[in-house]
């Protein structure tokens, strides 16, 4: 194995044990409800999953749970790229103004 490669596998196994240990949050799938009806291409969708898992799992399988992780630092992200350009609190000299004139 290439050092460069050691490194990489190095740096994927310490992010993936912080985000083990994080409190950020991940998609449970505890809204998916498979008793209802569900549309033809969710379907067919689903049995191309199952079957790309069958021929290559390996491959497959990596390819989601690193999906899934990098789903769960995109939101964490967002979140706090999106609680940064809110238009901060007013200034404690506005809170004056506003319990004067009510």
């Amino acid at each position: 194995m290439s050092p460069a490669m050691a490194i990489t596998w190095l740096l994927l196994v310490i992010a993936v044990a912080y985000l083990m240990v994080s409190t950020w949050r991940f998609y449970s799938f505890k809204d998916i409800h498979f008793n209802t009806r569900q549309p033809f291409r969710v379907i067919v969708l689903l049995g191309a999953v199952f079957a790309a898992i069958w021929f290559y799992s390996q491959y497959v399988l990596f390819g989601i749970a690193l999906a899934y992780m990098f789903s769960g630092v995109f939101w964490r992200l967002q979140r706090i790229f999106r609680r940064r350009t809110n238009s901060p609190p007013p200034a404690p000299s506005d809170y004056r103004e506003a319990s004067q004139s009510s």
